[in-house]
């Protein structure tokens, strides 16, 4: 009987949670582990060098040879906004964070493109046109800061500050015909709020993702494949400690 219990008991355990926001947590307590700690923060430090020429942490790369000009200005542009998003420090850690939850996400300023970082717990859900190849037409955000709300990328249009029923795409129809038109602006069903709508072009989405797995438009960490033997390690070391 006993075998039986921990053969139904165990594959859900090395499983891990479904739930997307459940997962981050679970990364976190990876993260809690020196080695996976030490390796990620390996990866990211290779994956971050800055170029020896340049002294920047990215690299134009030209399909044709661009003329002095072209190159000058390019290079130019890019110190620009990498000075503005402060890319120098910000690189590690966002290459970092992307590999560990598999997303980051950025909300733009669409008139400075500074680029404002967004607690990926806090990506609600993201809307999406099937009808043009999958096509991402806005990001449900919580807990915007105030500020960010009165950015121009806030400033949806109609057809996307509107609640969305769960799973639906664009075409989803609205959840009630009384809902008021606060609801409209925030964006909540039922009373219950689903976050601030942000138009996709206004949103910075890095993710490990092809675009061929069910968890799309969100990515897949690279600590997902290794969860089992992860769970594996933790139950022996606890089950030393008891017999200890």
């Amino acid at each position: 009987v006993s075998q039986s219990r921990y053969g139904r008991w165990l594959p859900e355990v090395y499983a891990g949670s479904p739930n997307r926001l459940m997962r981050y947590i679970q990364y976190d307590q990876m993260d809690q582990d020196l080695e996976i700690n030490a390796a990620l923060d390996t990866i990211a430090e290779f994956g971050t060098q800055e170029d020896e020429d340049t002294k920047m942490p990215f690299e134009i790369v030209y399909e044709n040879d661009p003329s002095d000009t072209e190159n000058k200005i390019l290079n130019k542009t890019l110190s620009q906004w990498c000075n503005l998003n402060q890319m120098h420090k910000r690189a590690f850690r966002i290459f970092r964070s992307t590999v560990k939850y598999g997303d980051q996400f950025f909300v733009r300023d669409p008139e400075t493109y500074e680029l404002y970082w967004v607690d990926p717990a806090n990506i609600e859900k993201v809307i999406v046109n099937e009808s043009e190849g999958k096509k991402i037409e806005a990001y449900f955000i919580k807990n915007l800061d105030p500020n960010l709300q009165q950015l121009v990328a806030t400033n949806v249009s109609p057809m996307h500050a509107r609640p969305y029923g769960s799973g639906q795409g664009i075409a989803g129809v609205m959840s009630s015909v009384n809902t008021s038109a606060s609801n409209y602006l925030t964006g909540a069903i039922n009373g219950v709020d689903q976050g601030m709508p942000v138009e996709a072009k206004h949103v910075v989405h890095i993710s490990l993702t092809e675009g061929m797995d069910a968890a799309w438009p969100f990515g897949l960490s690279i600590l997902e494949p290794i969860f089992k033997v992860f769970k594996q390690k933790e139950l022996l070391e606890d089950s030393i400690i008891i017999i200890s």
